[in-house]
């Protein structure tokens, strides 16, 4: 169940999203978000691939962000930014450097000001295989390398103190305190919560891209 449905912009008196984009998380890839692409009616929808045109090993939090800024110019405009677990970090910080419509984030990588910062922890490049360190991906869910730089990079924590438009964080049990609630607390965003889905089952659940385009107003 979820508190956040049914939740217009339109009520707030801001023009209709003409496209959506879709962020994807750490050691995954676009096709996370394969059954998305049909959900929101007559928008135009895309997911970006962070890592495209990366040296991944040395990719930083900041070439992620990039990226997304790149695909939103080419995009319709306004764009709605949708970001899942670091792309919904990656979505926090892109969103005071271009001029989305709305932001929603899936449990995301909290920023600083939630998880706190840690300047002195160690940041270095490379690789690392995101099933070891974050368990086995769902089947049919493709893994690849993913850059341990911008890992350390989450870690030392990356501020994003305020957005500069609506927003909608959704979360479920698994993370519903620093990656649910104390983010929505920190944004004044609207909340969906769904208690009977895990971290993965919220990207994948057909409930969850309903609400998010009851949130934008798309029958």
């Amino acid at each position: 169940m979820s508190a956040g449905r049914g939740s217009a912009l339109a009520g707030e008196g801001r023009a209709k999203a003409s496209a959506v984009l879709l962020v994807h998380g750490a050691g995954s890839g676009p096709w996370v978000f394969d059954g998305w692409l049909d959900a929101f009616g007559d928008l135009a929808v895309e997911a970006v691939d962070l890592q495209e045109g990366l040296d991944v090993s040395s990719a930083s939090m900041r070439d992620y962000a990039a990226n997304v800024e790149r695909r939103v110019a080419g995009l319709p405009q306004p764009v709605a930014l949708c970001g899942w677990s670091m792309g919904g970090l990656v979505v926090l910080q892109v969103a005071g450097h271009v001029t989305p419509h709305s932001v929603v984030v899936i449990e995301p990588s909290p920023p600083g000001e939630v998880q706190g910062f840690a300047p002195a922890a160690s940041a270095r490049e490379g690789l690392f295989d995101p099933e070891a360190v974050y368990g086995r991906f769902p089947p049919g869910v493709r893994a690849r390398p993913e850059s341990q730089l911008a890992r350390a990079e989450r870690k030392r924590g990356i501020s994003v103190p305020t957005l500069p438009c609506p927003s909608l964080v959704v979360y479920g049990n698994e993370f519903a305190d620093v990656r649910g609630k104390r983010v929505a607390a920190l944004y004044r965003s609207r909340r969906a919560f769904f208690p009977g889905l895990d971290h993965w089952q919220l990207v994948l659940s057909s409930d969850v891209r309903r609400t998010v385009a009851d949130f934008l107003a798309v029958d």
